[in-house]
């Protein structure tokens, strides 16, 4: 190694730094002490072979310009593009204390209305109290059930946490959970057997439906799990159990891919992933593993389009379907196979419908309600409304016009430098 002592001359700390500038070297200064031994390294990590003394960098220091720190930290963005309102996904109503539960995946959170709230007028409705903050571990909260029994609700989270988190009833703000079950990845609609004291959670991905004990928690093993290639799973989305006729029903979007290489196969029995319509699926109660379906609605004359949330009115033998693709709400008889049309539908501009993601029966009060995830509102009509019609109420989380981003868990970005847009896949 060279050294360099303090006598040195500023001139040849000077030609030191610009040689070892130009042959791309970073220093390393011990900070033990101002005279200890300056280490020059080069920028592939391997040791280098000169070293100087802090006397020669004080001189570098004092002849060359001040270098502007990157910038790091807490920066503030130049601009940015978000919602700063809630956007409705999933609801449940609990008609025996009167509750409204929509969760807002826009803002990671639980809202809580008072099953009355709502007007005619442009006003917005605060919530009688939320659950939202870092401490509850939610992210983009998706499916919701509630348990009025022992007064806890059920959530899950899409894409990112694969979490099942359970809160109880009247608490508000930045809270824990009660208690977390991990789940499989992609997590979407969630659904509460009371009877069986189960959960049934629908997966999007692996195109399954996992069924645990209602009180599972942390890293407990599902009961029963359905999925493989003759299920009819394909995207899974909303789910329910159907207590009286002991059985699951299931949403799905109609694209299917196997899990690995041992379920796509080998050669020429290997089975390529699909594009199929979308159905909505029924199977008994305890089914498991690769089970076909009892029923499949499916077909051009469902009108089914992204069907999302669904609801089963089990007295009057009914089942809404959020249609997110079409803006409207579909309602089919509850045994419906085949390719048969809805019994009625709700869809137009006095509607108030746009983007549904969820949808709720409320058999006791005669009402039905729609979560909106394009309108940062949340509508209610008479349970037999259909057509055009205008909702008896309506629950705004912003003014009337707000403009809602449609961010769902956004994964990339790009730039269209033709047209001056960004282009943003969810």
């Amino acid at each position: 190694m060279r050294h360099f002592n303090g006598r040195s001359s500023n001139l040849a700390g000077i030609a030191a730094a610009v040689l070892l500038s130009a042959t791309g070297f970073k220093l390393t200064i011990p900070p033990e002490s101002s005279n200890a031994t300056s280490i020059l390294q080069p920028d592939n990590g391997e040791e280098g072979d000169i070293c100087l003394v802090m006397p020669v960098l004080a001189s570098l220091q004092a002849a060359l310009p001040p270098i502007e720190s990157p910038a790091g930290g807490d920066v503030v963005p130049v601009r940015s593009v978000e919602d700063p309102y809630p956007s409705l996904h999933s609801i449940a109503v609990d008609t025996e204390h009167d509750q409204v539960v929509m969760t807002d995946s826009n803002r990671g959170g639980i809202l809580f209305y008072d099953r009355t709230s709502g007007n005619k007028s442009s006003l917005t409705t605060d919530p009688s109290w939320r659950i939202r903050g870092p401490a509850t571990g939610m992210m983009f909260v998706a499916g919701v059930a509630l348990d009025p029994t022992r007064r806890e609700v059920f959530t899950v989270d899409n894409d990112i946490g694969d979490r099942m988190m359970v809160f109880p009833y009247d608490v508000d703000g930045n809270v824990r959970p009660k208690r977390v079950l991990s789940v499989p990845h992609g997590a979407w609609g969630i659904a509460l057997n009371q009877q069986r004291d189960e959960i049934a959670i629908s997966i999007e991905h692996p195109n399954s439906i996992v069924v645990y004990g209602r009180a599972a928690t942390r890293l407990d093993a599902p009961k029963r799990v359905i999925h493989g290639p003759h299920a009819g799973l394909e995207d899974p989305h909303g789910i329910v159990f159907d207590v009286p006729a002991n059985e699951i029903l299931v949403a799905n979007h109609g694209n299917w891919a196997p899990l690995d290489r041992e379920e796509a196969g080998e050669g020429e029995n290997s089975i390529p992933g699909r594009f199929d319509s979308p159905s909505i699926t029924s199977y008994p109660g305890l089914a498991e593993g690769d089970v076909r379906p009892m029923r499949t609605l499916q077909g051009t004359q469902t009108q089914l389009n992204w069907p999302m949330g669904m609801s089963l009115d089990s007295i009057h033998d009914e089942i809404a379907v959020a249609n997110y693709g079409d803006n409207s709400i579909l309602i089919f008889h509850r045994t419906d196979n085949g390719n048969v049309a809805p019994v009625r539908l709700l869809r137009g501009n006095r509607t108030g419908i746009l983007g549904p993601m969820g949808v709720a029966f409320d058999t006791k009060n005669d009402e039905l309600w729609v979560a909106n995830y394009r309108d940062h509102s949340a509508v209610v009509f008479s349970r037999t409304a259909s057509g055009n019609a205008s909702p008896k109420r309506t629950i705004r989380d912003a003014p009337p016009g707000s403009p809602a981003v449609g961010f769902g868990n956004p994964g990339a970005i790009a730039y269209d430098t033709k047209r001056e847009e960004l282009l943003v896949p969810n």
